[in-house]
């Protein structure tokens, strides 16, 4: 059974706690471990606060949509819409583990988080699509 959800918010750092929030209850009702909650939660965050900062450069009044969709067993996929510049997918890569300075690991974790990250492509704004399998 498919089964799914949508939020939309403004583009403020404090929305990411409800959107963390809305991951947590969702996949726990799915009977989803808590560690695999709170990486998906992780990664799902550092999605959002990238389109906060690169996206739309800490303006607190644009949309972000994020929609989460759940496909039986153990499937979630995460739709994450904004409607700022369009991203150059090439340009969206982590930076070296050993360079140590703050920042730039966003995309370490959530590539490392979710087994498919990708820009689908959409008319205006951007549209990252997450997907990531569960071990039940």
């Amino acid at each position: 059974m498919m089964d799914f959800i949508s939020l939309t918010f403004f583009s403020r750092s404090e929305n990411i706690k409800i959107a963390r929030s809305v991951i947590q209850n969702f996949l726990a009702q799915k009977g989803i471990k808590e560690q695999d909650i709170f990486d998906t939660e992780l990664a799902v965050n550092e999605a959002i606060a990238n389109v906060i900062e690169h996206t739309y450069k800490f303006q607190r009044d644009k949309t972000i949509i994020m929609t989460l969709k759940w496909l039986e067993p153990n499937i979630l996929e995460v739709y994450l819409r904004d409607f700022g510049e369009k991203v150059d997918p090439a340009k969206v890569k982590p930076r070296k583990l050993e360079e140590i300075r703050p920042g730039g690991l966003g995309v370490y974790i959530i590539k490392k988080i979710f087994n498919k990250m990708e820009f689908k492509d959409v008319e205006n704004g951007n549209l990252l699509y997450l997907l990531k399998k569960y071990e039940i």
